[in-house]
């Protein structure tokens, strides 16, 4: 990360067979109002279109980059892009997400407001849609999951890590990250093939990091939902979860990604029969 310019974004989108995908993300990051960035996109060794889809950006626009890797999974990937960043902030994108048109200004004044400490990351709200139905914006994700937690700065640290050591507060498109966060804190953990944005996360506020949750029209990261999504791996959830317990030694930690809707309902109806009952 050298050849730093004051309030430049490296935009990083790892892509992994996700060409189908890809038209739509990248064309979220053209429609930026905020115009200094870089978007560079890491091609993890994909066997689809996603080479030929991201060149017809690269040829018609500087800002965009195209790396390609062995396959090396995700946070190999957004390793990659972090160490060839020129930016002092970095977005991460997933191949298949969106960000809205004033996701980077809003950001960007935040920061240059001066009403924020050096170890703040402000991060944006996020909605998710459905792949079929991209106009419909949910807050609910499926199974009823919630994937979001408004943090601000006010929260003192230890309130904050109250939270984020139970649960990862939001997607990893919702920040806009210092690129000297990277060097203080490190990378993603590349062992990790899941939930290593929580891990990340659990290691900014061991730093000293604090998160800024901030609301502004049409600033918002939407996350696409579908079948083929690393998010409907329950197995892989699972087994990463139990990897994140040990690494930061987390007791009595129950994983939010894997709490099962019939569970509840079925404890819910328990629970009143119990009532009705005594």
């Amino acid at each position: 990360m050298s050849n730093l310019i004051t309030s430049f974004i490296s935009i990083i989108i790892p892509c992994y067979n996700q060409g189908c995908f890809l038209e739509q993300t990248l064309n979220s990051v053209s429609r930026q109002l905020y115009q200094n960035w870089e978007c560079i996109i890491i091609d993890d060794g994909s066997a689809d279109n996603t080479r030929e889809i991201t060149q017809n950006y690269v040829l018609n626009d500087e800002r965009f980059k195209y790396v390609y890797q062995t396959n090396g999974g995700l946070s190999n990937a957004r390793n990659a892009g972090i160490s060839v960043a020129k930016g002092n902030y970095i977005q991460l994108l997933d191949a298949d997400d969106l960000i809205e048109p004033k996701k980077l200004t809003s950001s960007i004044d935040l920061y240059e407001s001066g009403n924020l400490s050096d170890k703040t990351v402000v991060y944006s709200s996020m909605r998710y849609f459905e792949d079929a139905h991209s106009e419909i914006l949910k807050i609910m994700g499926r199974n009823n999951f919630v994937a979001h937690v408004e943090l601000t700065e006010d929260d003192c640290i230890d309130i904050q890590k109250e939270v984020i050591v139970h649960r990862n507060p939001f997607v990893i498109s919702a920040p806009l990250y210092p690129s000297q966060l990277f060097i203080e804190v490190g990378n993603f953990d590349e062992n990790l093939t899941a939930l290593e944005d929580w891990d990340f996360h659990i290691r900014c506020n061991a730093s000293g990091y604090k998160f800024h949750h901030f609301y502004d029209s049409q600033s918002r990261t939407l996350i696409r939902l579908h079948n083929s999504s690393m998010m409907r791996n329950q197995h892989l959830l699972d087994e990463n979860f139990n990897k994140v317990k040990f690494k930061h030694n987390l007791i009595n930690i129950i994983p939010a990604v894997a709490v099962n809707p019939n569970i509840i309902k079925a404890c819910f109806n328990k629970i009143k029969r119990f009532l009705y009952t005594t």
